[in-house]
């Protein structure tokens, strides 16, 4: 048992050091560009966080934990999936987003209020953002946040436990590690909002598991999130209508 708390532990404590180190190194750097007479505008902004908290604080933390075990990188599995493993890619999408319409439809029909992820209220603001989010989506978050939270973070807590709560302990983690990125009237939103991330956290996580590369969640998850934010594009624009669009309507869902 001990082991196991002792695991979990590890896993919480590498995600909670990688949001660390990444608010360090975006309001130190926010600071030096003030300091600097640098305007340090949405889309700078924005550019800032995607470098910064993906590209180095998740990357860095990951890659150093591993070095510090030493467990070579490769052991994580990467490499150029193969025609089965693209079908899942295809496959986890589609499911991804039946489940994102479910939910979205669920929420409506009973009233429960969301929280709204900080970078709907950006791009809805700034549009001209999205342009940065979508190519970020698949060279920085994706890679990012796959390698810490699939390739570190679950497979430590698979060092003890089985493959089922291994992924469901690791996607959990991944799901309330969001809990800073969330804005809400009231704790309530948060809690429906991280249950709600559940979904796409736990296919994330089962795909891992069963190919054990780690370029295929990274797909799925730089496609998943270059779909929505297109999605925010086009109703901040105003080429859709919000209230007829699922992913802009349940972005909460947005690893």
């Amino acid at each position: 048992m001990d082991s196991r708390l002792r695991a979990v532990g590890v896993g919480l404590g590498l995600g909670i050091a990688g949001i660390g180190v990444a608010l360090v190194l975006v309001l130190s750097s926010g600071l030096l560009l003030s300091l600097a007479g640098v305007t340090v505008t949405p889309v700078l902004s924005i550019v800032l966080s995607l470098l910064l908290t993906q590209g180095v604080a998740f990357l860095g933390v990951g890659y150093l934990y591993l070095r510090r075990r030493g467990i070579p990188v490769r052991s994580i599995g990467i490499r150029l999936p193969s025609v089965k493993e693209f079908g899942i890619v295809i496959g986890a999408l589609v499911l991804s987003f039946v489940y994102l319409i479910a939910v979205s439809q669920l929420l409506t029909a009973t009233g429960t209020e969301a929280a709204e992820n900080q970078v709907t209220d950006m791009a809805m603001a700034n549009p001209e953002i999205v342009l940065y989010l979508l190519p970020g989506a698949f060279l920085l978050i994706g890679p990012g946040e796959e390698l810490l939270f699939r390739g570190v973070v679950q497979n430590r807590i698979r060092e003890e436990f089985t493959a089922v709560p291994g992924v469901i302990v690791a996607s959990a983690i991944f799901a309330a590690i969001h809990v800073g990125s969330l804005v809400a009237s009231n704790p309530s939103a948060v809690l429906v909002t991280i249950g709600v991330l559940m979904g796409p956290s736990l296919i994330l996580g089962a795909i891992y598991e069963y190919t054990r590369n780690l370029v295929v969640p990274i797909l799925v998850h730089g496609t998943y999130n270059s779909i929505i934010f297109l999605s925010l594009y086009l109703v901040a624009t105003g080429a859709v209508e919000q209230s007829g669009n699922a992913a802009a309507t349940v972005v909460a869902a947005l690893p």
